[in-house]
């Protein structure tokens, strides 16, 4: 009876031991290059990787709530194919109480489809988690290679507007402008300029960007001032390289700088939309002109000068006038000298 009421014991004691194991798997992200996830109540010096790959996608566990990051580069791992994620409670044997977990990331696009396999795993210990992951662009706008966006330019600047996929999606996916606003201006028009002069078609100097250089403007304001433009595109995502669009100055998303890739040598079609944005503030430059207290000293000037030439003329005349005058008198006084001196010369000689 002592021997079976120990063996109880145990028995119990290796039960609890078994229910205390249970680690909690939350994907954080999913991009086509990795994998974050939040591991809580895992064991001290237990060990998490991913099931088949080499000892680079290992790494230790912790019982405290630890964030993990595998590389799929790194790992071998084709985003959008289901994977097991292993939480091994000792690190040097394998036991029933270690936990596999499917996950399989899936891009949230509708026309791309996945086949997820997860029920074909031999031993399901959580519910297979699935992340959607939506692809992300930006645009930025710059001025002599100066992001501009968010501040102030001049009507007279020339502006390019950038619009690229994030990191993450280069190498997977395409993008092309289908739709572009400039705050009520309509500037792209299923994927064609709709005013070349003010806004040309995109360029694209490589898949999942493209390029823009134009002559700023904006709406028109009576008052002047400023005028804050917003810009904005609605997206298509293409997984691989989108399709060209005929527009009439060329391709709608625009041309590869040198020759055409691989990749677009056969486009694939369009499977979802996304949109991009930013603002900028455009300034027209100020002419000034001169106030009528302005005009009122130039003419002040003008007259004074006027004046004063006249008053010098006159002094000249003046001065002409008494010389002329002195000149006479001269004269006179020597004309009558020499009469006297005539008269008295000849009582002598008398």
């Amino acid at each position: 009876m002592e021997s079976t009421f120990v063996f109880v014991i145990i028995a119990v004691l290796a039960t609890l031991g078994q229910a205390q194991f249970s680690p909690t798997l939350t994907v954080n992200s999913c991009t086509a290059s990795t994998l974050q996830l939040t591991l809580d109540n895992a064991a001290d010096g237990g060990i998490i990787y991913i099931q088949g790959q080499t000892s680079a996608c290992k790494q230790t566990t912790s019982s405290a709530s630890t964030v993990h990051e595998f590389d799929f580069a790194s790992c071998g791992i084709a985003w959008a194919s289901s994977f097991k994620m292993i939480v091994q409670k000792n690190a040097l044997y394998q036991t029933g109480d270690d936990k596999q977990i499917p996950i399989m990331c899936i891009m949230d696009l509708t026309d791309l489809t996945v086949a997820n396999n997860v029920n074909a795993l031999d031993k399901d210990d959580d519910v297979g988690q699935n992340l959607t992951v939506k692809p992300t662009a930006s645009m930025k706008l710059y001025r002599s290679g100066i992001d501009v966006a968010g501040s102030s330019v001049q009507l007279t600047d020339t502006l390019t507007m950038s619009i690229e996929l994030d990191a993450e999606f280069q190498a997977d996916f395409d993008i092309v402008a289908k739709d572009c606003t400039a705050s009520t201006i309509s500037i792209v028009n299923s994927a064609c300029a709709a005013d070349t002069d003010l806004f040309p078609d995109f360029t694209k100097p490589a898949p999942g960007y493209l390029s823009n250089s134009f002559g700023a403007f904006r709406t028109t304001d009576l008052n002047g001032g400023s005028v804050a433009m917003t810009f904005s595109c609605t997206l298509t995502v293409c997984q691989g390289s989108c399709a060209a669009t005929t527009c009439p100055s060329g391709n709608g998303y625009g041309r590869k700088k040198r020759g055409i890739s691989k990749r677009q040598a056969n486009p694939a079609p369009a499977i979802d939309d996304i949109s991009v944005g930013t603002t900028v503030t455009i300034a027209a430059e100020e002419v000034i002109l001169q106030t009528p207290d302005d005009d009122t000293d130039v003419c002040m000037n003008r007259t004074g000068f006027i004046a004063g030439l006249i008053l010098l003329i006159i002094a000249l005349i003046i001065v002409l006038v008494t010389a002329v005058f002195m000149g006479r008198k001269y004269h006179e006084k020597k004309d009558a000298l020499q009469k006297l001196n005539g008269g008295m010369t000849s009582v002598a000689m008398g």
